[in-house]
């Protein structure tokens, strides 16, 4: 009989977990938890993320001393500080992806008028990398940073479209399929049929299942290893998507991904 092979992911999560600072881990904990909230206070902070209030309070104050955290003056609760706007700037400014889809995003907004968004998969949900807003009345409420979920955005299942089966399924058990509207799919066979049928035509639609009254058709972006990258989308009212136009507005999205794709090497 041979031996077992041990798994290299999992030995790649235990040399994480031997080798983690864990007070840098509790830092990380409270920039997260602001992260969901607009303000907390200490007490609420300590309940969230389950640390003494008197080592919780030191770590607070180094955060706030560096710029990662901002007390209010009026209420004395805490909320994320300005230092993460410019982590974010810096980084969304040094992504190859946003800087070789800005072109085409610009392009995109001039030829329809609609809302263009490129995201990317982030642990299981979708991440707002750039959004540029159209110029007509209804307009999305996503901002850059944001996230949604992966299985009733056209970008979500445009991305896990070309996942591993195996894949999905751990994320639809991690995350479910919650309904946001009465469109959204919440059955897994269902999403695994209509992902097989995104990579098949090579784009993928949003009926109304994560707003009302909008629809969005996405995209696909790979890098230079044939890989999928991220996805790029339009979105808007639901009467300029009307079904029978849907495969025409897929086919400019569709060219405006594949130019950002090979700018970013794929051929």
């Amino acid at each position: 009989m041979e031996p077992i092979k041990p798994d290299k992911s999992d030995n790649a999560k235990d040399k994480q977990d031997r080798y983690a600072i864990h007070s840098v881990e509790k830092a990380l904990d409270v920039v997260e938890a602001l992260s969901e909230h607009d303000s907390l206070s200490l007490i609420e902070l300590v309940e969230l993320v389950k640390q003494p209030k008197s080592s919780l309070y030191r770590i607070i104050l180094t955060l706030e001393k560096r710029g990662f955290l901002s007390r209010s003056d009026e209420d004395g609760k805490y909320c994320l500080g300005y230092k993460q706007l410019v982590i974010t700037k810096n980084l969304l400014e040094r992504s190859s992806l946003r800087t070789a889809a800005l072109t085409e995003m610009n392009k995109l907004v001039e030829t329809h008028g609609d809302t263009v968004n490129l995201c990317v998969l982030s642990e299981g949900e979708v991440l707002y990398m750039e959004i540029i807003e159209g110029t007509y009345a209804l307009r999305m409420t996503d901002k850059v940073g944001s996230k949604a979920p992966f299985h009733a955005t056209a970008t979500g299942k445009m991305i896990t479209s070309y996942l591993p089966e195996l894949e999905t399924k751990q994320m639809i058990a991690q995350f479910g399929l919650p309904a946001y509207t009465p469109f959204t799919i919440q059955d897994e066979t269902q999403l695994l049929r209509e992902l097989a049928s995104i990579k098949e035509s090579g784009y993928a639609v949003d009926r109304e299942e994560i707003v009302q009254g909008a629809r969005c058709i996405a995209a696909p972006i790979f890098n230079m290893f044939g890989r999928i990258e991220g996805a790029i989308s339009l979105s808007g009212a639901k009467h300029r998507f009307p079904d029978e136009e849907l495969e025409h507005i897929a086919r400019y999205i569709q060219e405006a991904a594949k130019r950002i794709s090979q700018k970013l090497g794929y051929v």
